[in-house]
């Protein structure tokens, strides 16, 4: 069960709403977010929020015992960023997901497994090893919105 503090920053009720006001009735993400059930938007939340969590952010906790990354240290608040970062990862996994019965292969499922290029007729795939490492941050809109947030490295004086 989603439990925003706990195991998610949003709400469903708050992810809905970002998708419906973000793209349109026709775009691929949200088709697959439309199609996909009550419950697994639900898991696909909890697990989008586990992975964020599990990146290295600037500053620690704000408090050691809270279940979340964030809030942290100086920022008191969760940034919009981060909520809607979980949104988008969610987004794709929901997409990732989704089968095509046309049987034509899930391009974003592809990419996230490091598929470069592939043909239908005598079929022809190739492979990016370091891409099919990345996981969850093929997603490019997630990756793009924490990007302001993530730790790494040290400051040279």
């Amino acid at each position: 069960m989603l439990k925003r503090g706990m195991n998610s920053y949003v709400t469903l009720h708050e992810s809905d709403r970002y998708v419906n006001s973000r793209y349109s009735g026709s775009d691929p993400l949200r088709m697959s977010w439309d199609a996909t059930s009550h419950d697994d938007k639900e898991r696909l939340l909890v697990r989008a929020c586990a992975i964020i969590d599990a990146l290295p952010f600037h500053r620690r906790k704000k408090d050691a015992r809270q279940a979340l990354s964030w809030p942290r240290v100086g920022i008191p608040d969760v940034p919009e960023g981060i909520r809607h970062a979980q949104i988008e990862l969610a987004l794709w996994e929901a997409l990732r997901a989704s089968g095509d019965a046309s049987g034509e292969p899930n391009r974003a499922g592809l990419i996230s497994q490091g598929v470069t290029s592939y043909s239908i007729g005598d079929l022809s795939e190739s492979l990016d090893g370091n891409r099919a490492a990345q996981g969850a941050m093929q997603c490019p809109s997630a990756a793009l919105l924490l990007r302001p947030f993530m730790g790494g490295g040290y400051a040279m004086c």
